[in-house]
């Protein structure tokens, strides 16, 4: 519902957007055979428009030339301009020349009879929202010449079946296939290096994603989990075979964020020595890996038992930080060693470890971040060691079973909600170091029957 509600304000958003743009006067300079005309500033081309304040200037099939002639003389067709075709419904076929090298904003917004279009290789930009609501469009060609696809172009093309990217295109930008709903595979190239957030939000229907190497996979800055479209596919093709057993070749030495993002299709991760980080949420929802005490999204590679039968784990020397997310939900971890080299313990690490009853703390880490220990019941005390400047926001919320924690006076600040239904706290001191207190910083700390706050909290 909540998804549906966007989607509505959303559309009704660019409608008023359209309405806005219909007021401004931006007469078409000529019209040849029922095609409008804006003069370029270089006086030899022009670019397709539409009728004075009617967005629904044309209908069935449209073949734009390459060149017209008005008043004997002799234009280049050179550009689709912003708001062409917009919401001509009665659009259905649409010729574009090779002459046309950009395709402007919301060009063919809302013509949802349009089923096909194929641009051709002169084009190397289309902006924003240039497709967005062609719900009829089921397929459509991109061609090598274009570098980057700019946000929400297909957004809402609901029929959408599949898409190739070109190896030309080196960025997908915001919601650039969101709510395509029907697409049900998508190819990356190798050439891809950046995809914007929501960039497949909603894609249902996706069961294949493709990508030209586990190189090329790792090299992708990802905005967000919905910008992968893993996500939604579940399944992960190289070179047109599924990847269940994943190994990393050793060129690869960091993974980022949401690499393998609901990755369910994988069996098994080997990590080789190679790789020296894994950022955030990357094997979050890769259910088919296997378990090893509740240890899920190949974050085993950070750890080595020390007694399986007890759930208690080394987090192995060589690594420098615990991402967000790392053991979240590891239900049956009871206890966790950070070696010396980690410095930053990232949000959510270790969120909701229900089991975990003790860890320790180096001195070498100097934040935790947010809701980094939130819903760990079991933790009776922790030791903050001097090296900490910051506790984040719920770091500690709902550690009912704490009954003492020391902040140092490294400290500097206490995060929002930090200690929040820490019902076993009886007493706490804060340092001298300490200048700020979130808001309900102790709410609900029901226990609580002496507290000392110093003059250096302003």
């Amino acid at each position: 519902m909540k998804h549906k509600l966007l989607l509505l304000f959303r559309r009704f958003f660019a409608s008023l957007l359209l309405l806005a743009v219909s007021t401004i006067s931006w007469a078409y300079d000529f019209q040849v055979d029922g095609i409008y005309y804006n003069k370029n500033s270089d006086g030899t081309s022009v670019t397709v428009t539409y009728k004075n304040s009617n967005y629904n200037s044309y209908s069935g099939t449209v073949v734009i030339p390459s060149s017209v002639e008005y008043n004997e003389q002799n234009y280049s067709v050179t550009s689709i301009g912003g708001w062409a075709f917009s919401g001509c419904s009665g659009l259905t076929s649409i010729i574009i020349p090779n002459s046309v090298t950009s395709i402007g904003v919301q060009a063919f917004y809302l013509c949802s009879g349009l089923s096909s279009i194929t641009i051709p290789e002169s084009v190397t930009s289309i902006d924003g929202y240039a497709f967005q609501s062609c719900s009829g469009l089921t397929s459509i060609i991109i061609p090598n010449s274009v570098t980057s696809i700019g946000s929400r172009v297909f957004d809402g093309c609901s029929n959408l079946t599949s898409v190739s990217i070109p190896n030309s295109v080196t960025s997908i930008e915001y919601g650039a296939f969101e709510d395509c709903s029907s697409l049900t595979s998508v190819t990356i190239p190798e050439s891809v290096t950046s995809i914007d957030k929501m960039a497949f939000a909603y894609c249902s229907g996706l069961t294949k994603a493709e990508f030209a190497s586990i190189e090329s996979l790792c090299n992708i800055s990802f905005g967000n989990h919905a910008a992968n479209p893993l996500c939604y596919a579940h399944h992960l093709y190289i070179a047109g075979q599924e990847v269940t057993e994943l190994s990393f070749p050793e060129s690869v030495t960091s993974v980022g964020n949401y690499t393998f993002y609901g990755c369910s299709g994988l069996s098994s991760v080997t990590i080789p020595e190679s790789v020296t980080s894994i950022g955030d949420s990357t094997f979050v929802g890769c259910t088919g890996l296997p378990v090893i005490d509740n240890l899920r999204y190949a974050d085993t590679y950070l750890v080595e038992a020390v007694d399986k039968t007890k759930s208690t784990y080394n987090i192995k020397e060589e690594t420098r930080f615990i991402g967000a997310h790392a053991f979240e939900n590891c239900s049956r971890l009871t206890s966790v060693t950070i070696p010396n080299r980690v410095t930053s313990i990232g949000g959510c690490a270790f969120y909701y470890c229900s089991s975990l009853a003790s860890i320790t703390i180096p001195n070498s880490v100097t934040s935790i971040g947010n809701a980094a220990f939130m819903n760990c019941s079991k933790l009776k005390s922790i030791t903050i060691p001097n090296s900490v400047m910051s506790i984040g926001d719920d770091a500690f919320s709902h550690c009912g079973g704490l009954k003492s924690i020391t902040i140092p006076n490294s400290v500097m600040s206490i995060g929002g909600n930090a200690f929040e239904w820490c019902s076993g706290l009886t007493s706490i001191t804060i340092p001298n170091s300490v200048t700020s207190i979130g808001g309900s910083a102790f709410e609900w700390c029901s226990g609580l029957t002496s507290i000392t706050i110093p003059n250096s909290v302003t």
